[in-house]
This record gives C-alpha cells, sequence and structure tokens, in this order.
C-alpha cells in the first residue's frame, strides 16, 4: 500500500527522519517498505503491510502508531467535531449478526456536492486514488486514514430510506458504480433498501444510489462484516477493491463508530453537510479486550537475549496494551484493534521486533544430540534384502490385497474389505503367494529367468504380520534352498532344518518343506499344488518360499563366530546312492552331519533324480563331500576309509544303495 511521508508528519508535532531513514527504520522493526518515490513535495513509501497486521496497519493512522512507537514520539490524531445532532433516524435492518458484526449510519442534508479542497485531492493522489466529488472523496480519505471503509448513498434513491443488510436472493442483479452488471445468489452479502440491492457489501457500491452532483441527502455507511464471507465474495466476482482488502483481514469493529464521526466532521467542513439524523448503530456483539497471561521469564527464553522487565512494560505501554505487574507474570490487557494478538508469544514477538532483533547476539546452539535407538525390525528388514539383491534376486512391491479368485482357488480365510478400492481387490491378503505367482506368471511372458521376492504385511483376523517371500523360475527347490540357507547364515540364524510339508494347503505336499528354526516352524520351500499350476495356468517348475519375518527376526544375531583357516587343502569326493522317495534330503544331511566324523567339513546336495534306471518309488542323491584337517594334509587312502565308513552308516540309517 502506499503511504504519504508528509500524511504521516502531520500526526506528530516534531519532524520525522528523512524518508529514506524512515524507511529503514520501519523495514527494520515492523514492514518491509518496497518503494520509496519523490512527488512534488512529498515522498511515497510502497510499505508491505503483512495480513495479520492489515486489521490496524492498512492506514495512515496504523503505520503513524508504529513510528510513534519505534520513534517514542506522542502520536497526535485528528480532532473530531460534530456541530449538529439530527432528530430523526434511519431505519437498518441487519438479517444476520454473522455475516455483519456492527452497522452504523446516519443522514446529512444541504450537502453541496463538487470539487474536493486542493489538499484533499493531492493526499488521495498520493495514495494512488482519484478524485471524484467532495464526498466521495471524503469517505475514500478516511478510509485512507483509519482504516475504516466507509460508503455515502444518494438518500433520495433508498426507497423509503429503509436499509436491510441481507444475503442477496438467487438471481438478483447489481449494477455497480463502474457500470458491470453482475448477477447474485445466496451467498453474496448486499445493502439493500425495500425494493433491491444498492451495493455489494464490503466490496463496492451500486450505480442505484450513487452520489452525483444533483445529490443534497445522503446517508453514511460504516459498518464492519464478516471477514471470510467479503473474501469469498471478492473471489468469486473477481473484484478485489481497497474495501474488500480491508474487510478481509478482521477490521475492529469498534473503528466504525470512530471512522463515521470522522467523515461527518469532514462533510460539515468541506460540503456544509448537516446530520439530521440520530445515529443507528446495530452492534449486537461487542468486541471486547482480550487478557492475555504472559509469563516475564518466557520474553528471553524465547527471544535469546535478557531484556528488563521495565523494557518489556515500556514497549507493551507504548503498543498500547494495558498492562498490570505481579511478581513474575504481566496480565496484558490487548486493544480491540489488534485482533492478531491472541497468545503469550504474538506479545513476545512483539516485544522483539520493538526492543530490536539486531540486538541478538550471535551464538552457535548448544544441546546434546541423543543417538536415534536403532528400530531393529526394520534393521534386519534392511538386512535381507540387501542379501536377497546380492543373490540376483529383484525386490517388487505387490499390492495387499487379494480378490475372490485368488481366495477361492488358493482355498484361503481372508478378511473382506468393508469399503474396497476395486472389485478385484475386495480382501485382505492372508499370504504372498497368490499374488508372486500371478506375477512371476506375467514376467515370464517377457523374461526367461526370473528370481523376486517381497517383504510386506500378511493379514489374519487378530493381527499383520511382515512376512518375506518370493519365487525362481531359474533354479530347482535345492538350488533355491542353498540361496535361503546362505540368507540365514547371513542373518546370524542357527539350527536351520527342513521338514516335508505335513498340512494340506496350496503347497504340493510331496515337493515342499517346512522350514524350521530351533523347533519352530517359520516358513514354507517348495512348488505349488498342480491343481492351483493348471487352474490358473501357472508355471509348474516355478519354486517359491513364505518366511513369517517375525519369527525370523527373533533368531537373528549379530555375534560372529570365526575359525582359525587352515593351511592343509581340502579332499573332495562324491557318493551317488538309491534311497525309497519317502526318505527326505535333509534327513540324509543330518545323518551325514552326525555319523561324518570331524574332519567332514560340508555336505552338498548336487543331483536328486527320478526316471529311467531308478527303480519305481524310489530315488537317486549325489552329494559332494569335503574332507579336511586343521593338523596335516589328509592321504587317499584315509579320504577313502572314512567316506567308505560314511557309506556304511548311511547304507543301516536309510537302506542307502550306492551307485557305482
Amino acid at each position: 500500500m502506499l503511504f504519504s511521508y508528509n500524511w504521516l508528519k502531520s500526526f506528530f508535532s516534531g519532524e520525522l527522519p528523512e524518508p529514506k531513514k524512515l524507511a529503514e527504520i520501519l523495514t527494520l522493526h515492523s514492514f518491509e517498505v518496497e518503494s520509496l518515490e519523490k512527488k512534488g513535495t512529498d515522498w511515497i513509501l510502497g510499505i508491505d503491510v503483512l495480513p495479520d497486521r492489515a486489521g490496524d496497519c492498512l492506514s495512515h493512522i496504523g503505520i503513524a502508531r508504529e513510528i510513534s512507537v519505534l520513534l517514542n514520539k506522542k502520536l497526535i490524531l485528528p480532532k473530531v467535531k460534530i456541530n449538529t445532532k439530527g432528530k430523526g433516524s434511519i431505519s437498518v435492518e441487519v438479517a444476520d449478526s454473522k455475516d455483519c458484526l456492527r452497522y452504523i449510519a446516519c443522514a446529512m442534508d444541504n450537502v453541496k456536492i463538487g470539487s474536493s479542497p486542493k489538499w484533499l485531492k493531492e493526499k488521495l493522489e498520493a495514495c494512488g486514488l482519484n478524485s471524484i466529488n467532495n464526498v466521495v472523496d471524503a469517505t475514500n480519505y478516511v478510509m485512507l486514514e483509519t482504516g475504516q471503509p466507509l460508503h455515502a448513498f444518494d438518500f433520495n434513491n433508498v426507497s423509503g430510506g429503509h436499509i436491510v443488510v441481507r444475503r442477496a436472493k438467487k438471481g438478483e442483479k447489481i449494477m455497480t458504480l463502474s457500470e458491470k452488471e453482475y448477477i447474485l445468489n445466496e451467498n453474496i452479502l448486499v445493502i439493500a433498501d425495500s425494493n433491491m440491492p444498492m451495493a455489494l457489501a464490503g466490496i463496492k457500491g451500486g450505480k442505484i444510489a450513487e452520489i452525483s452532483n444533483k445529490t443534497t441527502k445522503i446517508i453514511l455507511e460504516s459498518a464492519n462484516f464478516n471477514a471470510k464471507l467479503i473474501s469469498q465474495t471478492a473471489r468469486k466476482l473477481n473484484l478485489r477493491t481497497d474495501a474488500s482488502v480491508r474487510f478481509e483481514n478482521n477490521i475492529d469493529p469498534n473503528l466504525a463508530e470512530i471512522a463515521l464521526n470522522r467523515v461527518i466532521s469532514m462533510i460539515e467542513e468541506i460540503a456544509n453537510g448537516k446530520v439530521v439524523s440520530k445515529i443507528s448503530d446495530v452492534y449486537k456483539s461487542k468486541a471486547k479486550t482480550r487478557k492475555i497471561v504472559l509469563e516475564i521469564k518466557e520474553v528471553s527464553r524465547i527471544i535469546g537475549i535478557e531484556i528488563p522487565k521495565k523494557d518489556i512494560i515500556n514497549i507493551l505501554v507504548k503498543l498500547g496494551f494495558g498492562v498490570k505487574e505481579t511478581k513474575s507474570k504481566l496480565l496484558v490487557e490487548v486493544p480491540t484493534y489488534r485482533q492478531d494478538i491472541i497468545i503469550p508469544e504474538n506479545l513476545i514477538e512483539e516485544i522483539g521486533r520493538i526492543f530490536g532483533y539486531e540486538k541478538v547476539v550471535e551464538e552457535l546452539p548448544r544441546g546434546y544430540l541423543e543417538p536415534i535407538k536403532r528400530n531393529e525390525s526394520t534393521y534386519w528388514q534392511n538386512k535381507a534384502r540387501d542379501i536377497l539383491k546380492e543373490l540376483k534376486f529383484t525386490e517388487i512391491y505387490m499390492y495387499s490385497f487379494i480378490g475372490d479368485e485368488e481366495k477361492n482357488v488358493f482355498q484361503l480365510k481372508a478378511e473382506e474389505i468393508v469399503n474396497p478400492v476395486s472389485a478385484f481387490y475386495n480382501y485382505l491378503r492372508p499370504t504372498l503367494i497368490p499374488q508372486m505367482a500371478k506375477t512371476i506368471k506375467e514376467n515370464l511372458k517377457f523374461f526367461k529367468d526370473i528370481a523376486v521376492f517381497e517383504i510386506g504385511k500378511s493379514f489374519t483376523k487378530d493381527k499383520e504380520t511382515f512376512t518375506l517371500s518370493g519365487g525362481v523360475s531359474c533354479c530347482d527347490f535345492y538350488c533355491l534352498k542353498a540361496c535361503l540357507n546362505t540368507l540365514f547364515d547371513k542373518l546370524g540364524v542357527k539350527n536351520v532344518s527342513y521338514s516335508l510339508i505335513k498340512d494340506k494347503s496350496f503347497w504340493n505336499k510331496g515337493k515342499t518343506a517346512d522350514i524350521i528354526v530351533k523347533g519352530e516352524k517359520i516358513g514354507n520351500i517348495g512348488y505349488l499344488s498342480m491343481d492351483i499350476c493348471q487352474v490358473l495356468g501357472l508355471n509348474k517348475n516355478v519354486v517359491y518360499f513364505e518366511i513369517n519375518f517375525e519369527k525370523l527376526e527373533k533368531n537373528c544375531s549379530r555375534k560372529k563366530t570365526y575359525e582359525a583357516i587352515s593351511y592343509h587343502p581340502p579332499a573332495l569326493r562324491d557318493i551317488s546312492g538309491i534311497i525309497s522317495d519317502e526318505v527326505s534330503v535333509d534327513d540324509i544331511i543330518d545323518l551325514i552331519k552326525k555319523k561324518g566324523g570331524q574332519l567332514l567339513k560340508s555336505a552338498e546336495v548336487f543331483d536328486v533324480y527320478k526316471g529311467n534306471g531308478i527303480p519305481q518309488g524310489k530315488k537317486s542323491v549325489s552329494f559332494h563331500l569335503v574332507y579336511q584337517s586343521e593338523e596335516k594334509t589328509l592321504d587317499s587312502k584315509t579320504v577313502d576309509s572314512l567316506r567308505d565308513g560314511l557309506v556304511n552308516e548311511l547304507n543301516q540309517g536309510v537302506n542307502w544303495e550306492e551307485r557305482k
């Protein structure tokens, strides 16, 4: 907004700092002065008044009040003297006091419409307004001076001398002073007479009651409207005016009376008008001063420097606040024109800016930053992700929902969603396997080999659980098992074993194993049932795994055991044998570990075969055996003896028939 330097000077008895210096002071303590321009004998300051202060500082008196505090100068307000008071009355009706907090009106007669005095024209033009006539100019002048918009109606064009503040009727029309017609609705507040709207409340006057050269009797309006309603109307009609900008920012309702008296005195002076009615004042819920308790110690704590108590009180008093002092607190009474002051921190901000933020000494922050406690679940999930990615798995993300097809085909007990995002996703998934299978099926259309995994939530009626699931098309059961063993080893999980699945589910009972850690089942690894693969058209050679990650996490450990590396070379031997199809490979491995002796370092399956040359109901299993001593190099005779002894143990334990 534009402010006249000469006008601001008129509120003080002495001289003000030169315009450039005054602009620096205001910028440092109040508002940024964006422009400074010389205009004739005056200087025009373009001040960026912040929205929270627009209620009291979009006016010359508001800025002058700031200057008086900053320069410790006495503020001199214009003297208002009304020569006469009429006996008649203006009929005012306010339909809803929430829309119009206050409405004041009075009538003036014998008004002589003409050109404004030179001094008035100059002040209006300095602030960017054009001179129209002495009455309209007086209302604009008082708005710029006090911050309260006012309006004048031609009395003879107000039907019955009756004013109604109401919502517009749907389809009502109004022609504004700018000769533009607007179609109104029930969300727009208007000032009307007995017949039709005369003005858009708080925004712009209408053509019907315009002040003209023939006007001799007027009605003056000074009101306070609902800020939100005025803002919405101005945006809807794309009509923002000097008045609407002020009303949008919560003007003090008590300012309406001050401004009305001021404009009456001006019209009496420059237009020879006389008040011929009592002042009608509809003011149901009067604005009251707000009281805030301010703890003195909080001022220094928040601002960062010690400010003496007497300085705090002095600043508040100069700003217009009432202050009652106690030992450690101040009871501060906030004037109604400072509607931005609501909490103690608002007061502290006022104290800080007037005292001077430039006085705050630079100081490095001090304090103790407590180390963040590690989220164990997140740590182990991320660790598992890294390990699987190193094993050439790709992480995927799937929806947490499944549809009727997956539920029915996999025979799942799933919780139904009350408000599903889609008819295809109307259940919470109790397992990740159905979506994993469909994802792999779709991707096999484009890729030959797939190895994917997801760590996500599965849901039962009572809880949700983090689950690790995956599938591969590029290797068999034992290859995937080796990958999981690597995962378990790097997570520090010990005592992992596998056992053929026993429960009836969507897994292939003959080709799926339970994953067991310390006697507790934590998941499964294997193939899907042939029926499901056939119904859904899934690749039957894809092998899957699913692990309850929360159970796995309980067995994870960061502790590591290190052993010295033997200087002596390992000795390798292979064994192959035919066993019953009912004997699991894991049972054989357990037996090998028990009977293999201390020199047996590892036993790994490298082939499992059924088919031509193998009797019905049996399978061929082959192992790589690694023998190594920490004390000496093993000779062939010793290694062969150990191997033959192990074969004998297998013959007795699982009816092992060695294949040569």
